[in-house]
């Protein structure tokens, strides 16, 4: 695209309904069988996408879930972190993505911050949960086996299985809130930074672009979810082409080439520094031995660039620069070490 038509796109979005709600119901109804999730050895059709999102779209709407409020997702990286995004998209709600590693008193702060009154979690989280129990209003419907003690401000999820109607979507617009992304704090606790539907559907339009990703191709991004690279890199394009998104619970350096040939990746999505984790491996024949066409992401350093590069056979980087509080962002689609 050139800047005329970027500029094009921006403005029609910014009034379009064409955000992720309605999404997911297109996707659905048009490429139902196809793969749109690849978690670890769990596959997750565009059909059973939607028939999860509409699950807990029921859910969250019995515990007053409507347009315009928020719902905390405090889950490790799974098909239910993003079921719970589809869920309060098709209700029109803002989700407050918690980062997975705060606990105590910043725990505290960033539940007060978002607003919300009821979140979805997983068993991994319980245990900070019960650290700070009484002290936020959240109250967490979570996620884990039935033998599991739960903290008293935490209910188990219901509804898991079965059917549940598609949900009368709201009039939801580019310019209205969807996301609370935390920043990282460094003047203090983590800060809820807004972002717009549009931001997430822009991601989709424009990025799916740049990285050239086909429908039924497969972007694989080990970064947690409750930042912005792996869903406005990773989760957005691929969803909007009817790609597959793969990720897994936790980034594993040892554990990345047997993703991306299990996973038959063609792009892969990195942030900080992943990559010079990825060189410390030891090297093998088989470095060379993927499917990957074009890596993306943030902060790959000039001193490793040619030699990630050239180690792993990578036709194509595209280095960005991008704040989740800002309104613009760079991309190096040249190919250039070390510039954004």
């Amino acid at each position: 695209m050139d800047r005329v038509d970027l500029r094009a796109v921006f403005e029609q979005l910014k009034r379009s309904t064409d955000t992720f709600g309605p999404l997911i119901r297109q996707q659905a109804e048009q490429i139902p069988d196809r793969i749109a999730l690849r978690f670890e050895d769990e596959t997750v059709t565009y059909g059973a996408y939607n028939e999860a999102v509409n699950r807990l779209a029921a859910t969250l709407r019995r515990q007053g879930v409507a347009p315009g409020l928020p719902v905390a997702i405090l889950c490790l990286n799974s098909p239910l972190f993003l079921a719970t995004l589809g869920a309060v998209a098709k209700l029109g709600g803002i989700a407050a993505l918690v980062n997975t590693h705060v606990t105590g008193a910043a725990l505290t702060h960033v539940l007060r911050a978002s607003d919300a009154r009821v979140g979805i979690t997983d068993a991994h989280a319980l245990t900070a949960l019960d650290a700070v129990a009484g002290s936020h209003p959240v109250r967490f419907l979570a996620e884990a086996p039935a033998s599991t003690s739960l903290p008293r401000d935490v209910r188990p999820l219901d509804g898991a299985v079965g059917t549940a109607p598609e949900p009368d979507i709201p009039d939801v617009r580019g310019d209205d809130v969807f996301l609370y992304i935390y920043t990282s704090g460094t003047t203090g606790y983590p800060k809820p930074a807004i972002v717009r539907h549009l931001r997430f559907t822009m991601g989709g339009v424009t990025l799916s672009q740049l990285l050239g990703i086909e429908p039924g191709e497969t972007i694989y991004a080990p970064l947690p979810l409750y930042h912005g690279e792996s869903l406005f890199v990773g989760f957005s394009p691929a969803f909007r082409v009817g790609g597959a998104f793969a990720s897994r619970r936790r980034f594993s350096a040892s554990a990345f080439l047997d993703d991306v040939r299990h996973h038959a990746a063609v792009a892969f999505v990195y942030v900080g520094e992943l990559c010079r984790y990825l060189l410390r491996q030891p090297a093998t024949a088989a470095d060379r031995d993927h499917q990957l066409r074009v890596a993306a992401g943030a902060g790959l350093r000039p001193d490793i660039w040619t030699t990630f590069q050239q180690r792993f056979g990578l036709p194509r980087i595209i280095e960005m620069y991008g704040a989740t509080e800002g309104n613009i962002a760079l991309q190096n689609d040249g190919g250039r070490p070390g510039s954004v």
